[in-house]
């Protein structure tokens, strides 16, 4: 499958989705004019990817600074297409970083982990980079 690497923008965040090394990564700013369009594309490469290449282990990291509740949604819909696959002889580990002063993306972090049954990390950090 092809690498995805999207620069990030003033709306959009940064993305690098490395299929070969099983390392999805989406960081920066997220707040598209239209949410479906930019994550769609996205959500569609990750099913693709876990129903062709079957990785043992799967790594999606969040380093995000700011995000809108169109994104939170979409969000935690990758974070549910993937929970499936756990413990089918396959681990999703999903880190979720955010900076130390920043109580709402930690907040939103603490969120999905609670609805999720994936391996979780919450990882605080001085500085998103």
């Amino acid at each position: 499958m092809e690498n995805i690497f999207i620069k990030e923008a003033p709306t959009t965040p940064e993305v690098r989705f490395d299929f070969e090394e099983a390392y999805l990564e989406i960081k920066g700013v997220s707040i598209p004019e239209d949410t479906e369009e930019f994550y769609n594309p996205l959500i569609e490469a990750i099913e693709e990817y876990i129903k062709t290449e079957f990785p043992k282990e799967i790594t999606l990291s969040f380093k995000l600074i700011y995000v809108n509740t169109s994104t939170s949604a979409v969000l935690g819909k990758m974070i549910k297409i993937l929970e499936p696959i756990e413990g089918e002889d396959r681990v999703v580990n999903v880190n979720w970083y955010y900076e130390v002063e920043d109580e709402d993306m930690k907040d939103l972090g603490e969120d999905f982990n609670s609805f999720s049954k994936l391996n979780f990390d919450l990882i605080p950090c001085d500085e998103i980079n």
